[in-house]
């Protein structure tokens, strides 16, 4: 009964279910799901619009912030006003080089023109690449802005408009607050980038230009290089087939040479300054040698081996100017000469009344025609009238010379070997006259300036060792100890005379000097740079002979300047009180580890200018540590402690010390080994370990105070009070004896035969 009557409930439920659907209207349904699918669109639609809004937004506001970055930089990068003068400048100079090369060339092209014209247009072209490296950079960056704002510019969203009126009417009034804030800087922007590429293409075509004539004039080199030997000009005696006036050769002559020597000054700033301060410090050294001499009244009066201080200044001038002129890398003729005639004045002046009156007449006499030689070898197109100066020049120095060889005034020459380049000279001169006479001008007159130029430089030269080789003479003599002046240089060390490596220095630096007067010596030194500078290769590391070159010269240089260094910590005479020693311990405090520095760096400047990758020294470092497992722990110890001694500093130059019962003063502090000058002279070398393991006894450190007991015999009998009275008054007046604590005078031991 229970379950029929459930059955019966259920269907009564679901009948009446039926019954009560069945009474709402389909049509309602369908309004009710219409409104709903409206609904989600407007949603849809809404959020559609929302971003599209926020994308526009964006937009607009990254075109204004690309744009006034735009603006920004062309406000504050590049003023193109420069250029544009530096570019009709260089134009300028371009039709001063190729007057006398490409048009008006007269009867022949002469080598001097050529070289002088090249390293013009040399100048040119740097100063052209420059510009057009820095155009070309804002050009990009210009051309960057502008494809950016194109790119945010072109997006169609941006074209999208809302379909209500108001919100039209607003956005366009957000586009117009927009385009009146950027409008003028898209304009600037375009005006900008079409300026700039106009500008660019100017310097590139002007580029172009320069390039041609600089392959045109390296042909027309090798066409004199090649007939060197040819005539180029009829016969002395003969009538030229054409000419240019003199006056029109001087003139532009002129222009040429002061504007190869304006732009080798603009361009070698720095080594000016370099050479500058050289001859400061020259000059500065010879003023404090005279300075000494004169206190200590041991300048002579003749300056007999002292006339390297006779004038400090000029002294200076004639050491820095031959040895440092190679500083400056292939230099126009102008600026050498300017060098020399400066120097040989300077050489006169140290000359007066310091050789006899015949060299000194000899020596004035080739001075001036030296620089008669050297103005003649800056007129850079031929003439007859100057083909007859140079005749007269070479005639004369093949005459004066043979002279000058045969007479009997060689016995009083001060410098014997002058006599060599006098011989040389004279050939040279000899065989100068020859070649003019018979048309080989460019020959004639490269070799009447190499036998006049030849013959100066190297008198220069061996008075510039024989003055260097005073001044280290005297400063060893004078400072036998280090000096604060000379900032404590121990002359000891450097010597009283130059190096060997000094004189051969000075005869390549002469065959150097004379061979830049041939085409030919750039023919031979371009191909060797590029040999030096090949990248070979040798498994998977790629090298140059030039980076091992490179390498070893700096190592070099950093283990030469860490020597140097050591002087201006040499060690104190012993003789010298402590307050002339005072400062002088503060100097020698950091010496070990300015070495450090110095070779640490010069070693990793060294391996950077070589090239060599920073993973082989992973491997060189591993190698090392296996070497230390093996045998180096020894080196390594004493290595480790020289770096402990030089930061904590538990003795230091100068100190007076006492180890393994020695006492002695500190003489160096070096990396592997310390230098102790004993007592009794000797130079005892500890290795850095052992000075640290033993027992060290610093006395300068406790402000070199000792108690030191004395023992004293007095016979019986004496009167003990007055002895301690005389004791004490010796003392007492003894400044070495420490008033606090005071001295104690007391009876201690009653002997055999005294107390």
């Amino acid at each position: 009964m229970a379950v029929s009557f459930s059955a019966f409930s259920q269907t009564a439920d679901s009948q009446r279910q039926k019954k009560d659907t069945n009474q709402i209207p389909v049509p309602f349904v369908q309004q009710i799901q219409e409104i709903g699918r409206k609904e989600a669109q407007n949603s849809i639609a809404k959020f559609e619009k929302s971003k599209i809004d926020l994308r526009k937004r964006a937009l607009l506001e990254s075109i204004r912030l690309e744009m006034q970055r735009a603006g920004l930089f062309i406000k504050q990068s590049l003023d193109t006003s420069h250029i544009v003068h530096d570019l009709n400048r260089s134009k300028s100079s371009f039709e001063l080089v190729v007057d006398g090369v490409f048009k008006n060339q007269g009867t022949h092209h002469t080598q001097r023109n050529l070289a002088v014209s090249d390293a013009i247009l040399e100048q040119i072209s740097l100063s052209l690449e420059k510009h057009r490296e820095t155009l070309d950079n804002y050009f990009t960056t210009l051309s960057g802005f502008r494809f950016r704002i194109d790119s945010l510019s072109s997006d169609s969203i941006v074209y999208v408009f809302p379909s209500d009126s108001l919100e039209v009417i607003n956005y366009f009034k957000t586009m117009i607050s927009i385009m009146k804030e950027v409008g003028p800087l898209d304009t600037l922007t375009t005006k900008s980038v079409a300026d700039v590429q106009r500008l660019l293409q100017d310097v590139d075509l002007f580029l172009y230009e320069v390039h041609t004539a600089r392959n045109e004039i390296e042909k027309l080199n090798n066409d004199l290089a090649i007939h060197l030997g040819n005539r180029e000009f009829p016969n002395l005696w003969e009538k030229p087939k054409n000419k240019r006036p003199i006056t029109e050769i001087i003139k532009i002559s002129r222009k040429k040479e002061l504007l190869a020597f304006q732009f080798y000054l603009t361009d070698n700033k720095g080594r000016l300054s370099l050479f500058l301060f050289l001859l400061g410090t020259v000059s500065f050294f010879l003023h404090s040698l005279k300075h000494r001499l004169k206190t200590e009244n041991t300048l002579q009066p003749n300056f007999d081996g002292q006339l390297v201080v006779r004038f400090p200044i000029i002294g200076a001038f004639i050491i820095t100017s031959s040895v440092f002129q190679f500083i400056f890398l292939d230099p126009p003729f102008i600026f050498s000469f300017f060098l020399w005639v400066l120097s040989a004045i300077s050489l006169s002046i140290l000359f007066y009344r310091y050789i006899t009156g015949f060299w000194m007449r000899f020596w004035l006499i080739m001075v001036f025609v030296f620089f008669l030689a050297g103005l003649s070898n800056m007129f850079l197109q031929a003439s007859r009238i100057e083909r007859w100066v140079m005749l007269a020049m070479q005639v004369f120095g093949f005459v004066y010379g043979t002279y000058i060889l045969q007479n009997s005034h060689r016995t009083v020459l001060r410098e014997k070997k002058i006599l060599y380049f006098v011989g040389i000279f004279t050939f040279i001169a000899l065989l100068s006259a020859l070649f003019n006479l018979f048309g080989r001008y460019n020959l004639s007159k490269t070799f009447l300036i190499i036998g006049y130029t030849g013959l100066i430089i190297a008198i220069l030269f061996l008075w510039t060792v024989r003055l260097v080789n005073e001044g280290l003479s005297i400063a060893s003599q004078i400072y036998q100890h280090p000096d604060k002046k000379l900032f404590y240089i121990n002359f000891e060390k450097v010597g009283d005379k130059a190096p060997s490596i000094f004189y051969v220095f000075l005869i390549v630096g002469w065959g150097i000097l004379m061979g830049r007067h041939f085409y030919a010596f750039r023919k031979i030194a371009v191909p060797l740079n590029n040999f030096l500078n090949e990248e070979r290769k040798l498994g998977d590391y790629s090298f140059s002979i030039n980076g091992i070159f490179i390498f070893a010269l700096i190592l070099i240089c950093s283990l030469f300047l860490s020597r140097l260094i050591s002087y201006f910590a040499a060690e104190p005479d012993p003789t010298h009180t402590s307050s002339s020693r005072k400062g002088k311990v503060e100097v020698g405090s950091w010496l070990l580890l300015i070495r450090i520095i110095i070779i640490s760096s010069g070693l990793f400047l060294a391996i950077a200018a070589a090239g060599i990758p920073l993973d082989r020294i992973t491997l060189i470092i591993g190698a090392l540590g296996v070497g230390i497992g093996l045998g180096l722990q020894s080196l390594v110890n004493n290595l480790v402690s020289g770096l402990i001694i030089a930061f904590e500093k538990p003795v230091n130059v100068g100190d007076i010390i006492e180890v393994d019962g020695k006492t002695g003063t500190m003489k160096s502090i070096g990396f592997r080994s310390s230098v102790v000058l004993t007592s009794d002279g000797a130079s005892l070398i500890i290795p850095n370990g052992d000075l640290l393991s033993q027992h060290l006894v610093n006395w300068t450190m406790s402000r070199n105070r000792k108690r030191i007991s004395l023992v004293i015999s007095v016979a019986y009998g004496t009167d003990l009070t007055n002895a301690q009275d005389i004791i004490y008054s010796i003392l007492r007046t003894d400044n070495r004896i420490a008033l606090a604590p005071p001295a104690v005078v007391l009876a201690r031991d009653f002997a055999a035969s005294s107390i």
